[in-house]
């Protein structure tokens, strides 16, 4: 009987203890404009708790010690440390894949392919960049045309 005793109360202590990064702190990406990279959807996953310097936009590996002053604490799910005596981190915001929603174009040769964040209004047309206040994608191959607007090219189709 002992033994059931033990193995409930350590069953209901695990329970209650968080068991990965981001139950703690508020997701980094979503909480603050600008702090992450938008990227295509395969990005390495970090899942860690960090310090985020709004100051200098700085992001840091947050460890068991509190978060200097100066930062706050956030979650970051993707991302990678790039430099791991400093612990400094890039965050990741992987977007959707444009040819996956059904917004890419037959491919046709063109001039400096690039990949790009594209915004596409709601019907509408898709721009270079996030701020149309629209959905997000990540275009693999795209080109702007002169009008403003980005084709994003099916590379699949690529010979």
């Amino acid at each position: 009987m002992r033994r059931r005793s033990i193995f409930t109360l350590l069953t209901l202590v695990l329970a209650t203890i968080p068991l990965t990064a981001d139950a703690e702190y508020r997701y980094l990406c979503t909480s603050v404009p600008g702090a992450c990279e938008y990227s295509s959807p395969n990005v390495p996953k970090l899942l860690a708790d960090v310090c985020y310097n709004p100051a200098n936009n700085a992001i840091h590996v947050k460890g068991t010690a509190p978060c200097p002053t100066g930062t706050r604490a956030f979650n970051v799910l993707y991302g990678e440390i790039l430099d791991p005596q400093t612990g400094q981190v890039t965050a990741y915001a992987p977007l959707d894949d444009a040819c996956g929603a059904g917004l890419c174009i037959d491919y046709v040769p063109h001039d400096n392919p690039q990949e790009y964040t594209m915004c596409c209004e709601n019907g509408g047309p898709c721009w270079p960049g996030g701020g149309c206040g629209g959905v997000l994608y990540w275009c693999h191959d795209g080109a702007c045309n002169e009008d403003g607007t980005i084709s994003c090219f099916d590379a699949e189709l690529m010979d």
